[in-house]
């Protein structure tokens, strides 16, 4: 009796493909992003911290998608590049990939005390070009300045300021598990970093207290692969007391991090022209 042989045979191939595609999307982990083994058990939050910004640091290349707010009065407007443009209210948001140490562009919108500038920014080695209103433009700054531009640092780099940090519960970013941790920041550490872009000479731990009154920094981790896939960074304080142009501080920094591994293609701009910071308030009226 053929037929049903060959029935049987047909509904046999139906059910070693529907199992294929069974065992397919769970290997996938499916759209929930869970199943994988949880790499966080056992560590203490201080070792999720340090894990996490070394397989950071590793990553080819990401997605960086930003939101900043909050207000830096400069005292000296000629000691600080691009002061004249910075000082006051700011309002920034930006995304796009990152290729570290030395290349990224990033598609930004940035709303100032005056005027507001929407168009690209792009770093390929030690240049920085930015697009606005269909031109391109070489951005004249400090070698100090342009290595600060390194946005696959900034996570490490925060870690890095992190002080008593807790485990604060987990919660899914986009999809993928993540354990929370929230760190109190170590003044002497953040200021010594930020001090070739505030244009500071030297900072004592005493100068440093007194210069920083609020910092907390959280982290969210991927518990499959330790990876960080959003930080939130307040900051607030005073640099009066330093030997700098910058005066009170107050930032609120929201950043989120996917698509590791992508392929991405970051290529300087051609033939752009010369421009000094400071000019960029003239495409917005400023």
């Amino acid at each position: 009796m053929p037929r049903p042989r060959r029935r049987a045979t047909l509904l046999a191939l139906l059910a070693a493909v529907t199992v294929t595609l069974a065992l397919l999307a769970a290997a996938c982990g499916g759209d929930d992003g869970g199943g994988g083994e949880d790499l966080t058990t056992g560590l203490t939050p201080q070792a999720l911290l340090d894990r996490s910004a070394d397989e950071a640091a590793k990553v080819e290349t990401f997605r960086i998608a930003f939101a900043a707010k909050g207000r830096v009065d400069i005292d000296d407007t000629g000691s600080v590049p691009g002061a004249a443009l910075l000082a006051g209210d700011l309002d920034i948001s930006g995304e796009g990939p990152v290729q570290p140490p030395d290349r990224a562009s990033v598609d930004a919108r940035i709303a100032l005390a005056g005027p507001t500038l929407q168009g690209n920014l792009t770093r390929v080695g030690d240049e920085v070009f930015v697009g606005v209103l269909g031109q391109e433009f070489r951005v004249d700054l400090p070698p100090a300045q342009v290595a600060l531009l390194d946005l696959g640092a900034l996570y490490p780099t925060l870690v890095g300021w992190a002080a008593d940090p807790a485990v604060d519960g987990t919660e899914e970013i986009d999809g993928t598990p993540t354990v929370k941790v929230t760190s109190a920041l170590d003044p002497e550490r953040a200021l010594t970093d930020l001090a070739p872009l505030l244009q500071i000479d030297g900072v004592t731990p005493a100068q440093a207290r007194a210069a920083i009154t609020e910092g907390t920094l959280e982290t969210w981790i991927g518990t499959e692969d330790l990876l960080p896939r959003r930080l939130h960074l307040v900051l607030k304080g005073d640099g009066s007391g330093l030997d700098g142009g910058v005066g009170a501080i107050d930032l609120d920094l929201t950043a989120d991090l996917s698509d590791y591994g992508e392929p991405v293609d970051i290529q300087a701009p051609r033939d752009p022209q010369e421009l000094d910071l400071d000019q960029l308030g003239s495409f917005a009226g400023g």
